[in-house]
């Protein structure tokens, strides 16, 4: 009887050993697929509702899934590797890695192969390449900080002393003085400009942001308008020379291209007029008043100021995986942006008036035309070095 037991429990032991190296072995053999998403990427989505599900209900006893949201820390760096795996240098999502294939798109490339890749990764015993990010993701950020950081400052502060801008806040100030505001009421319409010049162009830029990030899952479009961006970068640079070498011959800015338009200057004097002519007003109606001056001049002077502010744009969104520094730098701009906007103001109350201001413009505009081109032709390098 003991030598029975002794042989049932050998028996089981080895069963048991048995059954545990064949599920080892089959895990090992199971394919292994590797998903890159974002969250923002409208075929990512879709790709999840439509057709992931059901690829890991068809391979849940054969594949081994994995997914990766590239907007978590680390997780674009590990993207980017094992794209470099696999010999992929020019980026998009959705990806997917699986034996020896990379696919990238939705339905183009997953949604079509998938599946083939699958089959031939199990017959070919192929292992899928993931690799771990190259660096920390401190160091990145490190690099993405000292990279960016000054092209951001420079550039929101050359918008911000543009002439177009500065023709609206010279005739802003000359507007407040004729109209005999007192310096408390200067002193809330021209904080209440200032924020609402501060919040337009933020939520523009914000909206770009979501343009900008639903974009990326076209890999072709997303770079096409990389080039189209860097090539008015270019253009602008050359507008900006030309618009330099008009002001050195004749001292005048009437031949120049890079200005706001006389129609569009009429209107933006039009709305100023329109809300702030009355001065019997209540204080708030007053702030209120400047605060939809500010949009609204915001919005117009924008086909102006946009040609900085787009490119600039598209630079801070180099990088998907940091989009919390992304939108940092972007209120970082818009500070820079309307700095010179809150210097005038505060020169209007210690006594300074606007033909100060007009003065100073004619004196330095050749100077502001030449640091404009500058940065055009800045935003233009940095753009071609991550097209």
């Amino acid at each position: 009887m003991k030598n029975i037991l002794k042989l049932s429990a050998i028996f089981l032991f080895c069963l048991t050993g048995i059954s545990a190296l064949y599920a080892q072995n089959t895990e090992a053999e199971k394919v292994h697929f590797v998903l890159f998403v974002s969250p923002t990427c409208v075929h990512c989505n879709r790709l999840k509702q439509e057709y992931w599900g059901k690829l890991k209900e068809k391979y849940k006893d054969t594949v081994t899934f994995t997914e990766y949201d590239i907007t978590q820390e680390g997780n674009h760096l590990i993207f980017s590797d094992t794209a470099k795996a696999y010999g992929v240098k020019q980026l998009g999502y959705p990806a997917a890695a699986v034996g020896s294939t990379f696919l990238m798109g939705y339905p183009t490339q997953i949604g079509t192969y998938a599946e083939a890749a699958i089959e031939k990764a199990r017959l070919l015993h192929e292992k899928t390449i993931v690799k771990a990010a190259s660096c920390s993701t401190d160091n990145v950020h490190e690099v993405f900080k000292k990279f960016t950081f000054w092209a951001i400052v420079g550039s929101g502060l050359a918008d911000g002393i543009n002439p177009c801008a500065f023709a609206v806040i010279v005739f802003f100030i000359s507007f407040l003085t004729v109209y005999k505001y007192s310096r408390k009421e200067i002193i809330l319409v021209g904080t209440a400009y200032c924020v609402a010049v501060f919040c337009a162009y933020l939520l523009l830029g914000l909206g770009l942001f979501k343009f900008l990030y639903a974009l990326r899952g076209f890999t072709y479009v997303t770079k096409a308008f990389y080039v189209l961006t860097a090539g008015l970068c270019l253009v602008f640079f050359v507008l900006g020379l030309y618009d330099f070498w008009v002001y050195t011959k004749t001292k005048k800015s009437d031949g120049m291209l890079l200005q706001l338009p006389l129609s569009l200057k009429t209107r933006i004097h039009k709305i100023m007029g329109f809300f702030l002519r009355d001065k019997e007003k209540s204080t708030w109606r007053l702030v209120l008043a400047a605060l939809a001056v500010g949009f609204g001049v915001s919005l117009i002077e924008a086909v102006c100021t946009g040609a900085v502010y787009v490119p600039t744009c598209v630079l801070i969104m180099k990088d998907p995986a940091f989009r919390v520094q992304a939108v940092s730098y972007l209120v970082l701009y818009n500070l820079m942006f309307i700095l010179p906007l809150v210097t005038v103001f505060v020169l209007a109350l210690l006594g300074c008036e606007s033909k100060l201001f007009n003065d100073f413009l004619k004196k330095h505009l050749g100077m502001m035309k030449l640091l404009l081109c500058g940065v055009f032709l800045v935003l233009f390098i940095l753009l071609c070095g991550n097209i």
